[in-house]
């Protein structure tokens, strides 16, 4: 099988804020400022799916240049209607 079909690593994180129902979900990804793409492990671009995005981008902005690399933060299954563009920092 010649074709590879790209999957995005998901990891939940076990929080405290996760313990709440009803908190909206939302994809962090870092972005490579250079090259405008999410590093990969594999092949696999790595995204995390979380309900504490604050904590998501501490951990992938831990020693690492704001200059070369930046977040993105983005609801999933956003409502209909409400705003569906992500955060970047």
């Amino acid at each position: 099988m010649g074709d590879h079909t790209s999957m995005n690593q998901f990891i939940v994180t076990d929080g405290p804020e996760t313990k709440v129902e009803g908190q909206q979900l939302f994809s962090v990804r870092l972005i490579d400022r250079r090259t405008g793409e999410v590093p990969s492990v594999n092949g696999i671009p790595l995204s995390i799916l979380t309900q504490s995005p604050r904590s998501a981008v501490a951990s992938f902005m831990r020693g690492r240049s704001r200059m070369l690399w930046r977040i993105e933060v983005e609801p999933v299954n956003a409502p209909l209607g409400g705003s569906n563009h992500g955060m970047a920092y």
